[in-house]
């Protein structure tokens, strides 16, 4: 019984998978073949996207009455303390600005980033986190962490069909992948997916409107970024393991 419920929950991941990375693919194929680029570009990839975060949600709503199931309601009273308010990753989402924004396509080309920064966290943290994530948990936390995040570094492989160079789709995969451990720990944490989506879409959103700097700073910038997450990623795992602790000594008395 338990074998078939688990290759229901695999069958599950494969099929979210499969789904999202369709739309993936579609919105960089398109940028790509047709030539769009700049805020047109923003805006097309940025529709494909919010077209799967709307069907998702529809979804939901019909077969389950809600988004609840998906993490969208409060986060559990005290979980943004125990997480440090998130001041990481805040740090993080806004060193990108150590190289100045990018004002030249005036504030078309910040909403339009804004648009589509925030279909890919939606879009990423209902599909790794509260669908992926969400499956696994079942099983226990770290399973549900190392699976969604892995899944979700490789995902980032389709950046290549958006024109990006290999060496830096591989260290966005790298990246990717302890970011998403920590924001698998954040969602496990405290149960909601609301933190997750707006902490995903304000780094991308920084990052894209972010001003232009030089190979060298990039790399010094990520190897920094990468401390810091590591650190808080520590920190984040321990905190978590304390708190399982405390809680099998309580259910012990």
């Amino acid at each position: 019984m338990k074998m078939k419920r688990k290759d229901r929950i695999v069958l599950k991941t494969a099929g979210a998978m499969l789904v999202l990375l369709l739309f993936f693919f579609a919105q960089g194929a398109i940028v790509v073949i047709t030539g769009i680029d700049g805020i047109p570009s923003a805006l097309i990839r940025g529709a494909v996207i919010w077209g799967l975060v709307i069907i998702t949600l529809a979804y939901y709503i019909i077969r389950f009455k809600g988004i609840s199931k998906l993490g969208f309601h409060g986060a559990e009273k005290g979980a943004a303390k125990r997480m440090l308010y998130f001041v990481p990753l805040l740090l993080i989402a806004f060193s990108h600005f150590a190289a100045g924004i990018n004002l030249n396509g005036g504030a078309a080309f910040i909403l339009a980033n804004f648009f589509l920064t925030l279909g890919i966290g939606m879009a990423e943290e209902i599909f790794f986190r509260g669908i992926i994530c969400g499956l696994w948990l079942k099983h226990g936390s770290i399973k549900a962490m190392i699976i969604s995040s892995v899944l979700f570094g490789l995902s980032h492989i389709l950046n290549i069909a958006g024109g990006a160079e290999f060496f830096e789709t591989i260290l966005q995969i790298c990246f990717a992948l302890v970011y998403g451990m920590i924001l698998a720990l954040i969602f496990a944490e405290g149960r909601s997916l609301l933190p997750c989506v707006l902490l995903h879409a304000l780094h991308d959103f920084c990052s894209f409107i972010s001003g232009d700097s030089y190979a060298q700073y990039e790399i010094i910038l990520g190897a920094v970024q990468f401390i810091v997450l590591l650190v808080y990623f520590i920190y984040l795992l321990r905190m978590t393991a304390h708190k399982s602790e405390r809680e099998q000594a309580m259910k012990g008395r």
